[in-house]
């Protein structure tokens, strides 16, 4: 597939200037992103556009936040998007940018009841076009560099179509008379407050908010020792501990002795991350 490559700061200046003297106003917009499954932590791997016209493929790794803000937080531009709270929320709290003039085509799928509500069903049912399963580049690893042409393709596939979906949808909504709580909905979305709570890290792990608050603690220590490593190593926190170890941890100290490491730590090292977590359970 044919596509404008942007690898850096001037680049994607470049394009948006000429986007501005061409007139135009509209982009179907998409991310790809790393969230602890193949490194430490989330991040911004690659973001696809369609403008109308032209494919547009942005490396963010060498662009710094402020010129990538210059797209993301431009209100002269509505960005078609589809299910953009994950995005939202990522960007926010890795980079502290927020996308904005949004039109999120997810909420209409709700209030048009379609019976599949993901993005390639509703292409679909609505275009008659059978994209790639997602699953296929759900464990992609949108780090590693070069991408290969067939995730790109599939990443522009998710964008591409956007443009026409959003006519016909729009279309369907106010022959419903539906158009007023789209718009209400995206408003919400749009304005929501994605920052978020540093309790949450915790709080998500299954089993923990069930436990006593004294146990609450020993788990804190726990997750904050795997955590520490997981960084330190650049790798999925998983990767050091399982989450579902983590409870097992706290519950029975004795557990301990029955976590397996992966084989890319050294023996001196399981051991300092075994005394760790050791000092961490039997901490008043």
């Amino acid at each position: 597939m044919n596509y404008i490559n942007i690898e850096n700061e001037a680049e994607l200046r470049s394009y948006l200037k000429k986007f501005e003297d061409k007139g135009l106003h509209i982009i179907a917009l998409d991310i790809e992103a790393e969230s602890n499954l193949h490194a430490y932590g989330e991040k911004l791997c690659l973001t696809q556009i369609f403008d109308g016209v032209d494919n547009v493929i942005i490396d963010p790794f060498k662009i710094d936040y402020d010129t990538l803000k210059l797209l993301f937080e431009n209100t002269n531009i509505l960005k078609v998007m589809y299910d953009a709270g994950s995005d939202l929320s990522l960007l926010k709290n890795t980079a502290d940018i927020e996308i904005k003039s949004i039109l999120d085509l997810r909420p209409a799928a709700e209030l048009l009841n379609y019976e599949k509500k993901d993005l390639h069903s509703v292409i679909a049912f609505e275009l008659g076009i059978f994209l790639k399963k997602k699953r296929t580049y759900q464990k992609y690893n949108w780090i590693k560099r070069p991408v290969a042409e067939q995730a790109i393709d599939y990443a522009l596939n998710d964008v591409i179509h956007l443009l026409a979906l959003k006519d016909i949808i729009l279309a369907k909504l106010f022959a419903k008379k539906l158009l007023e709580p789209f718009l209400l909905k995206n408003l919400q979305i749009q304005n929501k407050d994605y920052t978020r709570d540093p309790e949450d890290k915790y709080r998500k792990i299954n089993g923990y908010s069930r436990l006593r608050d004294d146990k609450k603690a020993v788990f804190r220590r726990v997750f904050d020792i795997r955590d520490k490593y997981a960084k330190l190593y650049n790798m999925p926190p998983h990767n050091v501990i399982h989450k579902e170890d983590l409870i097992k941890i706290v519950k029975d100290a004795k557990y301990i002795n029955e976590i397996r490491f992966t084989k890319r730590f050294s023996m001196d090292l399981i051991q300092d991350i075994l005394h760790e977590l050791r000092i961490a359970v039997k901490a008043v």
